[in-house]
């Protein structure tokens, strides 16, 4: 998530107000009133001075300034917004209506820093509520009062990305995902040239919401103007990778390897994108062992037809299963193969070495798995179960070295602690847990 940002600016409006060079009294009134507060009498003046002339500048001017400042003055900031909403309209006609002048007045240049003082307000104010914990703790819901003060700060500045992007923030720590996203998008289209972080917030989003074709469509964008980022190289791959476009996924990889064969972190985004769509297929197997289970304990309990009908459909499941397996081993080779050339080429990378570990250790779990499926195949449980122990065989090997080069992380111990448990190293296994701070 985006770290907050906001801007302070100085209170422009008191000595804006005197520099009016018009003779008109109706003007004069309205200035006067500003000053003192009175902002329904400047608004009735704005309104006589606009009946003897529609295109009175000053009256727009003077009506932008009243209804943001009358705005300000009510308590609930989503009561404000239709308020914020006249003021710019003003301001915006003020400016039309200004430009078209033989000479323009010098309100004119100040026009734009009024609307910014009163953006900043609003936006600070927002800001206030997210950040503040004495502010919040006034109110059953800051994050509501939050967004009220930044839908005042884009009603009044809606050219401004900085209160968009924070909005975006607050919708998605809110859980409106769909919202936050529309806001991000609002917020880059007011952007030259998005920040690296804009295009990964946006993504990220984009993929967490399924919306890969949108994904696709920024994250291509983003290289063009982040040739060298290889996180969008990674979530291009993601994102070929949801889609099941595997060879695609390689095929990026590969072709940056082959332009520098020597960068581990190809290596790692091609290991580790592929990996997280074997975890995916496994926890679908895992379902489907159950699933398999239970059909198969419900058959006993029937006959004839109806008992042969229920064992096809466990043999049909298991067929399935086979093809989920054989599809999960080949993207799991892949992925060691990958990470095995992180480690090679970066010898001192304890998290490339974990990262190997989890996966021989997972490799390990599903051959377990498999095994205590198989009931009248004696052969084939032994075999299952020595390619098990040795993955778990790996999975060791390769914990103890991140440990080994990175002493401090708990997680390797732990992991270790589980490995020596499944293979018997009792003494091993005690060392690991003392090690790991475990009780």
């Amino acid at each position: 998530m985006k770290r907050l940002k906001f801007i302070l600016f100085p209170f422009l409006l008191a000595g804006i107000l005197w520099g009016c060079e018009t003779t008109d009294p109706l003007v004069g009134e309205m200035e006067t009133n500003t000053f003192l507060g009175d902002y329904e009498a400047v608004l009735d003046a704005a309104d006589r001075a606009l009946e003897q002339d529609p295109n009175n500048s000053y009256a727009y001017f003077y009506r932008g300034i009243a209804y943001a400042s009358q705005a300000r003055e009510i308590e609930l900031p989503w009561d404000r917004t239709s308020l914020f909403g006249d003021s710019r309209e003003s301001f915006m006609t003020a400016k039309e209506v200004m430009e078209q002048a033989e000479d323009r007045p010098d309100e004119y240049e100040e026009i734009d820093e009024i609307i910014t003082e009163f953006w900043a307000l609003e936006h600070n104010d927002a800001v206030a509520y997210l950040t503040e914990d004495s502010l919040r703790a006034t109110v059953d819901d800051p994050e509501r009062y939050a967004v009220g003060h930044l839908n005042n700060a884009i009603t009044m500045q809606p050219d401004s990305s900085l209160s968009y992007i924070v909005l975006s923030s607050t919708q998605f720590n809110q859980g409106n995902i769909s919202e936050s996203i529309e806001t991000y998008e609002r917020a880059m289209e007011r952007m030259e040239t998005p920040e690296v972080e804009d295009y990964e917030f946006l993504i990220s989003l984009y993929i967490n919401q399924e919306r890969y074709d949108d994904a696709h469509e920024l994250t291509m964008e983003a290289r063009e103007d982040y040739p060298d980022n290889t996180q969008f190289v990674q979530f291009l791959a993601d994102i070929y990778i949801q889609q099941g476009n595997i060879d695609e996924a390689v095929a990026i990889i590969e072709e940056l390897i082959e332009d520098d064969p020597e960068n581990p972190q190809y290596y790692r985004v091609l290991g580790t994108q592929i990996y997280q769509n074997v975890t995916a297929i496994n926890d679908r197997i895992s379902e489907m062992y159950d699933e398999a289970f239970d059909k198969e304990r419900e058959a006993r309990q029937l006959s004839g037809d109806a008992r042969e009908e229920a064992l096809d459909e466990v043999d049909l499941l298991r067929d399935q299963i086979a093809d989920l397996e054989a599809e999960a081993s080949e993207l799991t080779d892949i992925a060691i193969e990958n990470m095995e050339e992180v480690v090679r080429l970066s010898p001192e990378d304890d998290d490339g070495y974990n990262i190997l570990g989890i996966i021989y250790q997972n490799k390990a779990a599903n051959l377990f798995a498999q095994r205590n499926s198989i009931v009248d195949d004696h052969e084939r449980v032994e075999e299952l179960d020595r390619q098990a122990r040795e993955a778990l065989q790996e999975a060791r090997e390769n914990y103890e070295r991140a440990a080994e080069l990175n002493p401090e992380v708990s997680e390797y111990w732990e992991s270790l602690f589980q490995v020596y448990t499944t293979l018997g190293m009792e003494e091993e296994a005690r060392e690991a847990m003392e090690r790991a701070d475990m009780n």
